[in-house]
């Protein structure tokens, strides 16, 4: 992580109302080039809310998001998927009807030829089993969704949102519900995308993974930001304990 790099994502100021509850209020957060950011917090802290402003799934009622230095508060999610922003999400849900490689294509088709490299040209069915392999499902390339177990549909998801080609992705709750072994091999990929040049923001509530995965944790409790930095510090700091354990 270099934080002399100027950030891939900048939201500043964030502000979510439903009704009369703020879900959020006046949250900043930055995330720099290739960085893995873990964010925690107690259930119902917003940590979901803010996720879903960044990727453009809700409309903000206050302050502003930028990736890479341009303004895309106001655009719609599959606009900011081709921006490449990209998300997977704590329950999978693959068009159960197609195969594995069928599932990448159709993101393919849809946004990850976008901001392929200009000397790739390879074909999307190539550079499908190309991802399918970087998860490890290339022996069930040809299987129908459906038929995935569940540490093979977290596998899935990853390489869904991988095929967009992101910038950032945003893993939600990816471990949930996952074995010790599985959480490890599911944590193992989603560490893996730095080396791709990915930046990841990760939601979640397993604090051993949450620890091995940060480079910087951010703490949000009840709508605002209370803790940033070195994650060691950050489960140090006494409001983070005090939202975690109590008075």
């Amino acid at each position: 992580m270099d934080q002399s790099q100027k950030p891939l994502v900048q939201a500043s100021s964030i502000v979510k109302k439903f009704g009369g509850f703020t879900a959020l209020n006046q949250v900043d957060l930055i995330i720099y080039p290739g960085e893995r950011l873990g964010l925690i917090g107690p259930n119902g802290s917003g940590k979901s809310t803010l996720v879903n402003c960044i990727s453009g799934m809700l409309k903000i009622d206050g302050g502003s998001v930028q990736l890479r230095g341009e303004d895309i508060t106001q655009l719609a999610t599959h606009a900011r998927v081709h921006a490449g922003i990209a998300r997977s999400f704590q329950i999978p849900k693959p068009f159960k009807s197609m195969t594995v490689i069928e599932n990448i294509q159709v993101v393919i088709n849809f946004a990850g030829h976008l901001r392929s490299e200009a000397d790739d040209h390879r074909t999307h069915e190539e550079k499908a089993l190309s991802i399918i392999q970087s998860v490890g499902l290339m022996n069930k390339a040809d299987a129908i969704s459906s038929s995935l177990t569940q540490v093979e549909l977290r596998k899935l998801e990853l390489a869904r949102a991988m095929s967009a080609n992101p910038q950032l992705l945003i893993a939600d709750e990816a471990l949930a519900g996952l074995s010790g072994a599985e959480v490890d091999e599911i944590l193992e990929l989603i560490m893996g995308m730095k080396a791709k040049g990915i930046s990841v923001l990760m939601i979640e509530h397993i604090m051993s993974a949450v620890m091995r995965f940060s480079e910087r944790l951010m703490v949000l409790v009840a709508g605002s930001k209370v803790a940033d930095g070195d994650p060691q510090d950050v489960i140090s700091n006494p409001e983070v304990i005090k939202a975690y354990l109590g008075e």
